[in-house]
């Protein structure tokens, strides 16, 4: 038995969820799921780690990481999910590369389940929808921007690109001389993204309506670079 099947014994609302969970990741070689048991001494609790990787349709890896604890009865977030992506290519070419530059293939993802479903779905309902979502990515990316900007890039590109967020994608930290390497137009695009959230932020937008802006030039942006990629596939 995991840690996560043994607390969710505990908690009667999660124990038909964490039975839906575990038949997916049992019977689909899509979708895997590890967690483990580890005290807090400085919060005298225990927390336990959840690490999910998904294979998702359009060939892309996603890795979700979390820490959780049980409050009340119930699971609460000790640690924000952390996920990350990248193409999901098996080539002779990552394999000689160093630890570091196959890290470098990762992008970060701001991507999370809605506080709205957070207070109404129970936690393993959590993640089997953020599993499903990645899963079919391609169209989870027609409701979000962020991630239609992401499968938009491909793995040449994700070398630069630190990660995405809902403000943009945002570029590693590189010395003058990495800067120099790094692509014309993804320098500009990230350029264009930092002067809009500049703006943004001392216009009269609401923060909803903020997003929605920089969502709509997300998308805009992801269409120029699918186009782009279909007229120039050497670049």
């Amino acid at each position: 038995m995991t840690p996560l099947e043994k607390y969710c014994l505990l908690i009667p609302s999660e124990y038909k969820a964490m039975t839906w969970l575990e038949s997916i990741c049992k019977n689909q070689d899509w979708v895997k799921i590890h967690s483990s048991e580890h005290h807090d001494v400085k919060s005298n609790r225990t927390v336990v780690v959840i690490e999910m990787t998904i294979h998702s349709l359009s060939q892309r890896l996603y890795e979700l990481k979390m820490g959780v604890s049980i409050e009340k009865n119930r699971f609460v977030i000790v640690f924000e999910p952390t996920l990350r992506g990248k193409m999901n290519i098996e080539s002779t070419y990552e394999q000689e590369l160093s630890w570091h530059d196959q890290e470098r293939l990762w992008c970060t993802l701001c991507l999370d389940v809605s506080h709205e479903h957070r207070k109404e779905l129970p936690f393993c309902d959590q993640l089997v929808s953020m599993a499903l979502g990645l899963r079919d990515d391609v169209n989870t990316a027609k409701r979000l921007p962020m991630l239609d900007l992401f499968l938009a890039h491909d793995q040449a590109d994700h070398v630069w690109i630190e990660g995405y967020d809902l403000n943009g994608p945002e570029r590693g930290g590189y010395g003058l001389d990495d800067e120099k390497m790094i692509p014309i137009d993804l320098r500009m695009l990230c350029h264009k993204f930092a002067c809009l959230i500049e703006e943004l932020q001392y216009s009269a937008f609401e923060d909803y309506d903020r997003y929605d802006i920089i969502g709509e030039e997300m998308r805009s942006e992801a269409i120029k670079i699918r186009r782009n990629k279909l007229n120039h596939p050497e670049s």
